[in-house]
């Protein structure tokens, strides 16, 4: 049907893709029931899994398929969000291992074009492309939740560099990442937003530790970091000092933009899987489970829609920025939705079992209890949402104008 929808131009750069994948990339392994195997999350933390990940991505890269968005002069393709949206459907059917770089690329690679100066963007964007260098951010910290600008790692000058001493946690990849993008205190007697530098970090730098953190669903992939005495050179500074909240929220907004647009392609999948699921239990002639199978094909579908024309949106400018959490909460929840009837229909096989034995929906059941935090909480998006769309008004925070220092912490 995207075939028939889309443009001659699009039709033609899906015709290549298809073709430049199916000659260059593995296809992933399907399941009894169509649906793809998903990734090993413990593999992802090999450097032998990742080693052949940055080999395909190179490969991506030299054929023009990565960065499509990105601008030509820092190693983009300057192509639209469609372009981008079109290999992404043709790239699901292959092993390309490309959820090792999408933060990297769509979050971290975008920032650093929107905010670094001309030579960090021209030395670091193309590698970041090309999946020689692998970047994450360090934006929560143990003490500070959700509340962002309350961070306490703290960054000191010293010459012509700055020291860093504190920890983050809840960062994904870090144990295979080479960079990350790293708010810090520079200010304590400004209020808290008004005092926040942001760095470029070499994670092989001398007093980084990450330790990864052992999850509910059997992976690693978040890990927390202490940084004592860091020495970072001053030209590392990504934006303004003292000015990195704007950074720092302009990462957020490239963020949940990417988000809107990924989710919409990742709502695309459909519900062949979950139909197999009903037939192989003897429950597809159930009305009830009919109805919640159509219920969550017809919000998929919604949800691709909404992600398509509030990103067109964004990009074109016709849509404030802060329309981007929207498509974020609901690929959340949707995500939540479709964990829960693959419980309801697979039974207990979902609900118990041995250690290893856990099947692709307990799986699914697990690692889906994140989507409503990562990348920001519902909670936080939908204040966003109130605050930058619907212009009510702010909820009250009475330490937002006392300088950092007289603010009360733990």
């Amino acid at each position: 049907m995207a075939d028939e929808l889309e443009s001659a131009e699009l039709h033609t750069y899906r015709e290549r893709a298809r073709a430049w994948l199916a000659a260059n990339i593995p296809p992933r392994a399907r399941l009894d029931d169509g649906s793809y195997e998903e990734p090993d999350l413990m593999a992802e933390s090999d450097p032998a899994y990742i080693a052949v990940a940055r080999e395909r991505q190179a490969a991506v890269f030299d054929a023009g398929f990565a960065g499509i968005p990105f601008p030509v002069e820092y190693g983009g393709q300057g192509l639209s969000y469609d372009h981008e949206r079109v290999f992404l459907e043709e790239q699901a059917a292959y092993d390309t291992r490309s959820q090792v770089f999408m933060v990297s690329i769509n979050i971290l690679g975008a920032t650093v074009v929107e905010f670094g100066t001309e030579e960090q963007k021209k030395r670091h964007v193309p590698k970041i492309l090309r999946g020689e260098e692998i970047w994450l951010q360090f934006l929560s910290e143990p003490s500070g939740g959700s509340d962002l600008a309350g961070m306490l790692t703290r960054a000191t000058r010293d010459g012509d560099t700055y020291v860093i001493n504190g920890q983050k946690t809840w960062s994904t990849g870090a144990q295979r990442s080479d960079f990350a993008i790293c708010p810090t205190r520079t200010r304590w007697d400004v209020p808290k937003h008004k005092g926040i530098s942001v760095f470029i970090l070499d994670l092989r730098s001398p007093g980084v530790d990450l330790r990864p953190i052992k999850q509910i669903n059997g992976g690693a992939e978040f890990c927390e970091e202490f940084l004592t005495d860091v020495v970072v050179p001053a030209s590392n500074m990504l934006g303004d000092e003292n000015e990195g909240w704007r950074v720092a929220r302009g990462l957020l907004n490239i963020e949940h933009a990417w988000q809107g647009r990924n989710s919409g392609v990742a709502e695309a999948v459909g519900v062949d899987d979950l139909i197999a699921l009903a037939t192989e239990r003897g429950l597809i002639g159930d009305v009830g489970v009919q109805r919640k199978i159509v219920d969550l094909h017809v919000a998929s579908h919604v949800q691709s829609l909404a992600a398509q024309r509030i990103t067109n949106g964004m990009t074109s400018g016709a849509l404030h920025h802060g329309y981007g959490p929207i498509v974020k909460v609901g690929g959340a929840l949707n995500r939540q939705r479709r964990a829960e009837l693959g419980k309801s229909l697979a039974g207990s096989v979902a609900a118990g079992w041995r250690p290893g034995d856990e099947d692709r929906w307990s799986r699914d059941l697990l690692s889906s209890r994140s989507a409503t935090l990562a990348g920001g909480s519902n909670e936080v998006l939908r204040n966003n949402v109130s605050e930058q769309v619907l212009g009510l008004p702010r909820e009250a925070s009475p330490d937002r104008e006392l300088p950092f220092n007289q603010v009360p912490h733990n």
